[in-house]
């Protein structure tokens, strides 16, 4: 009776366990997205000009003027900013995800400007924000050539002058890659704007 017995019982938890990844499986599958959204502008810089505490071009004096005026004329006028963007991973999932690389696409004034990819494994809990800081330089000569050194400098001034939030007119496409205990996830790309939920 024994030798009958112990086939079946091996039979029925093979079957429980191959029931319990199922389970498991179904329940990677309906893991609900990690969120991104834009958080804040922690730095700005225009031709070495820290624009942080400069909020109207008629703040700048004759020297920074000089140096942006100097920057155009070499068509040269690079802008450093760092952008942070939050992620939320929901409680629901009630997993941690890791964020293993993101591709991203600038955009200003509807304009594509630069790109890149952020190789960088960032954990992120369930059911807690984080902030991950983009930081992004570009010339903007060679995407806003048609304007002055003063309306190239206004446009750098919006990020600065936003009290630290991200202004209007600025975008990020990004596509995420996240990891998580039942494999990656590549997002289909998305678009961040300012106030967009």
């Amino acid at each position: 009776m024994k030798l009958i017995k112990r086939p079946l019982f091996t039979l029925s938890m093979a079957l429980l366990l191959l029931l319990s990844s199922c389970a498991t499986l179904q329940q990677g599958m309906e893991l609900s997205p990690v969120k991104f959204t834009f958080d804040r502008v922690s730095s700005v810089r225009v031709a070495g000009i820290d624009l942080m505490n400069i909020h109207e071009i008629n703040e700048l004096n004759m020297f920074q003027i000089a140096r942006a005026t100097l920057a155009v004329s070499r068509e040269s006028l690079p802008l450093d900013l760092t952008v942070h963007l939050k992620t939320e991973n929901p409680m629901i999932n009630q997993i941690a995800a890791t964020l293993v690389s993101m591709d991203w696409t600038l955009m200003l004034d509807g304009r594509e400007t630069i790109s890149g990819t952020l190789n960088e494994r960032i954990t992120l809990p369930a059911g807690e924000a984080q902030s991950i800081p983009l930081k992004l330089s570009l010339n903007m000569f060679e995407y806003f050539n048609e304007k002055n050194a003063l309306d190239m400098l206004d446009l750098a001034l919006a990020f600065a002058g936003s009290g630290g939030s991200v202004p209007e007119g600025v975008a990020l496409r990004i596509r995420p890659t996240i990891s998580t205990p039942f494999g990656p996830m590549t997002y289909k790309e998305m678009l961040i704007e300012p106030h967009a939920h």
